[in-house]
């Protein structure tokens, strides 16, 4: 969908260094930079790659490249975390037995509720395709994290499990600082399908006047009214969704006057929409 906006990357309390190891498959870095910048982060490393940022790896990136531009080279593993308080590691193989004891796997939603308290660098380590991280790797993290695939199919596509991961942090934040954060302005996004009461009621009101105009017997205007309203509302409209409907019922009632000869059409088209207490007043 085009270029990214020119907003700031989100405050987040920690700052998180993704490390891919061994990569081998250019394409993958490109996608890892898009799914990087996709949530805001921009911080990549690669610790002994066996491929270069070539073109195949900017086409896959899109408007990521400024995160290919800025990828470091580690060419050991102490290099690559010498400066993180805390270092996770991911793995798909998630063994049973006594392997299992020495993994305690968190979930991504665990491992996203476990970073929005943490502070200072986080490393965020993956293997390279086909392999994964080492026994050894994997002892030398702080913590696991894996992501609970299909056990008949549980291997993922490098740049699939880092887009997974980083999406439940950024959700984390979405959820914790929408409206704070400059990069998350609250008019993005409307997480919370409130419905202003006023504008309730005026929907209710509405939908009744537009069943009134129905050449049908009372009943059945009642009916469909009851229908309409709780049909409408069980869906948990947004008042901003509220009030582009409200104009569309209006005009539907005032053709359906017009159209039986009721001159009730020219005093609903005059009047603003206010609910029946409002113009009693």
């Amino acid at each position: 969908m085009g270029d990214h906006a020119d907003v700031p990357l989100p405050n987040r309390r920690y700052d998180l260094r993704l490390i891919l190891t061994r990569t081998a498959v250019e394409g993958n870095l490109g996608a890892v930079a898009r799914a990087m910048l996709n949530f805001g982060f921009d911080d990549l490393h690669l610790l002994t790659p066996e491929v270069d940022i070539g073109e195949d790896a900017r086409r896959r990136a899109k408007h990521a490249g400024h995160v290919l531009d800025g990828v470091s080279i580690d060419e050991d593993w102490e290099s690559a975390i010498a400066d993180c308080s805390l270092v996770i590691g991911t793995s798909g193989k998630r063994e049973t037995g006594a392997k299992t004891l020495r993994r305690h796997f968190l979930t991504p939603w665990e491992f996203a509720e476990r970073l929005s308290q943490a502070d200072g660098k986080v490393a965020l380590v993956f293997g390279p395709e086909g392999m994964g991280l080492s026994r050894e790797e994997l002892r030398a993290c702080d913590l696991l994290v894996t992501v609970p695939t299909w056990e008949g199919y549980p291997i993922l596509n490098l740049s699939h499990a880092v887009s997974l991961l980083l999406y439940e942090l950024h959700r984390m934040h979405v959820l914790e600082h929408h409206g704070e954060d400059p990069a998350l302005p609250e008019n993005a996004l409307d997480l919370e399908r409130r419905l202003d009461p006023r504008l309730r009621e005026l929907l209710r009101q509405q939908f009744e006047d537009l069943a009134d105009a129905l050449s049908w017997p009372g009943e059945r205007k009642r009916y469909v009214a009851d229908t309409f309203i709780r049909t409408i509302l069980r869906g948990q409209p947004t008042s901003e969704e509220a009030r582009r409907m409200l104009g569309a019922i209006l005009d539907a009632t005032n053709s359906l006057q017009f159209a039986a000869g009721s001159e009730q059409w020219r005093a609903d088209r005059r009047r603003r929409i206010t609910p029946r207490d409002d113009e009693a007043e």
